[in-house]
């Protein structure tokens, strides 16, 4: 059985090692890479056919590898086709990297629809699912995501936030270039709620890495460090801010909007207006706004009031509409919030109930299992007892019997009047006791039964005795009866029950009496030490008459 049970165990750790396909090693190894080179990541990720994958643990990890690929390579999905997988299996498994991964990638999903309430929330069930993850290069995009959505909400404090604590995790990954364009993001948070202190302290960490800096970062670094100064800082500041910014940063990465905001501040109006107007990527609603009311500032400015009444009204639409959108978005965002909470909080209840449930059903069955159980001893201990009782039922009228039955043959011997008076009183003190018991033993009723049962076990017990005080008066007044039966070899124990039948029993009594198994065996021995054949008397006529007459 121990060989079968090896066998099975053997199997099992068998069919465990090789519950993955081919390709579950390819896809560890594209994850060991990934992030260094997305582009070899996608192309091996692309070949592998997904109907060969054998399990839902191998499809949602070559759905999350491949989202992954994609967000780095800057192919951006507003679909969840791909990611599916990986959303359905590492809702309730993975570990916490894969969760923190999948909420990441499924939230920059909806990031791209502009569903920006849902990527939020998939941002926030990240952080609360990834918390032991060690992928802090995960979680520092997450928070930094996060910030970019705090930012389009206006929601300034907020942003800087979640963004320093993108920036703690990219420097501590070695993500320079990240780390720097957080800090860049929070100076720009800074200078938009007017946080000048702040943003000082910012612009400070920035240029003394100036030199560690690409040049993209640099020019996002010189075009919110030039906006800062424009509104917070003196002319001469402004104008060298200005010069290092047109000096550093090539011609095709300036923002011409700080550029026109740092001439306006310096009263050069025409200088701003051509600034201004080399402004052609508007891709945002803050790149619009802020080129709508630079330019109307400006005409104003200029007198030019009819221009500056138009520009402004444009872009009091485009703000009305940007504010209705975000009050849409926010009402929206609470909206599913609260529905997402609501159900969470169903879902809370109902495994709770389920709980309760299973626990009840549990303590129903353990009370059960015990009242089961104890009813069965019970009947295990009532069967005992009354088999026991039965028992001793049998065996107290099995001695009752016997004693009626002893009664019965002493009586017939008194009637008997050739037994010596000495003999004759020793079997009446017997009878005397014996119809004591048999009348107590009547009489009793059934809570006494039990003190008449043990007077008949007593009785019982006394038979030797009354065996050998008849031995003893028949050997003190037949001492010849005693020596002839010597003389013929007769052992001790059968000169005993020789006794009994001198006196009167009968065989089948002197059976009962003596309890001896082996009595016919025994007195058939006797017969043959006695030289007594088949054809010869009875054995119990032959003591008798060998008890009154001394033999020939």
């Amino acid at each position: 059985m121990r060989h079968y049970i090896s066998i099975i165990i053997l199997a099992l750790c068998l069919v465990a090692c090789n519950r993955h396909s081919k390709h579950w090693k390819t896809l560890i190894q594209v994850e060991s890479f990934i992030v260094q080179r997305p582009d070899s990541a996608l192309a091996v990720l692309e070949r592998i056919d997904t109907e060969e994958l054998s399990s839902k643990e191998e499809k949602a990890k070559h759905a999350l590898l491949l989202s992954m690929a994609f967000d780095k390579n800057v192919i951006d999905k507003t679909d969840f086709e791909v990611l599916q997988p990986a959303i359905d299996y590492y809702n309730d498994k993975g570990s916490a990297s894969d969760k923190l991964r999948t909420c990441y990638y499924q939230g920059r999903i909806y990031e791209n629809q502009g569903n920006l309430a849902q990527a939020m929330t998939c941002f926030c069930e990240g952080i609360e699912q990834g918390g032991g993850s060690e992928d802090l290069l995960t979680m520092a995009n997450l928070y930094y995501s996060q910030g970019r959505i705090h930012a389009l909400l206006f929601e300034w404090d907020k942003q800087c936030d979640v963004t320093l604590r993108a920036a703690e995790l990219y420097k501590a990954v070695g993500r320079q270039n990240s780390y720097y364009k957080c800090l860049y993001q929070v100076l720009n948070a800074c200078t938009q709620k007017e946080d000048y202190e702040q943003a000082e302290r910012y612009i400070g960490l920035l240029k003394a890495d100036l030199h560690l800096i690409n040049p993209s970062i640099m020019a996002d670094f010189y075009s919110a460090y030039t906006t800062h100064v424009a509104r917070h800082s003196t002319p001469e500041k402004i104008r060298q801010v200005l010069g290092e910014y047109l000096s550093l940063v090539p011609e095709k990465e300036l923002d011409y909007s700080s550029i026109a905001l740092a001439y306006f501040e310096l009263g050069e109006y025409d200088a701003a207006l051509d600034a201004i107007n080399k402004d052609t990527i508007l891709d945002n609603y803050t790149a619009q706004t802020r080129h709508l009311v630079l330019i109307a500032d400006i005409y104003r400015k200029k007198g030019e009031y009819k221009l500056a009444f138009e520009t402004y009204y444009t872009y009091l639409v485009i703000r009305d509409k940007k504010l209705y959108d975000i009050y849409q978005s926010d009402t929206k965002f609470m909206e599913e919030k609260h529905s997402l909470e609501m159900q969470k909080a169903k879902e809370t209840e109902a495994k709770d109930r389920l709980t309760i449930i299973v626990l009840v059903c549990i303590i129903v069955l353990m009370v059960l299992l015990y009242i089961l159980n104890l009813i069965r001893k019970r009947l295990k201990d009532s069967r005992r007892k009354n088999a026991l009782l039965e028992s001793e039922k049998a065996h107290y009228e099995q001695m009752y019997n016997e004693v009626l039955a002893e009664r019965n043959a002493l009586d017939e011997m008194i009637a008997d009047s050739s037994i010596k008076e000495e003999t004759m009183e020793i079997i009446k003190k017997r009878l005397e006791v014996l119809n004591t018991i048999i009348v107590s033993h009547l009489s009793e009723k059934g809570t006494d039964v039990k003190r008449a049962n043990d007077e008949l076990e007593r009785l019982i017990a006394d038979r030797n005795d009354f065996i050998k005080s008849t031995r003893l008066t028949l050997e003190e007044n037949y001492p010849h009866f005693f020596a002839y039966l010597k003389e013929k070899g007769v052992e001790d124990y059968e000169i005993d029950f020789c006794c009994l039948y001198a006196i009167g029993m009968k065989g089948k009594e002197i059976k009962t009496y003596t309890n001896l198994s082996r009595h016919y065996k025994d007195s058939s021995e006797v017969r043959q030490k006695l030289g007594l054949v088949e054809s010869d008397t009875n054995l119990s006529n032959f003591l008798q008459n060998l008890l009154k007459n001394r033999p020939e």
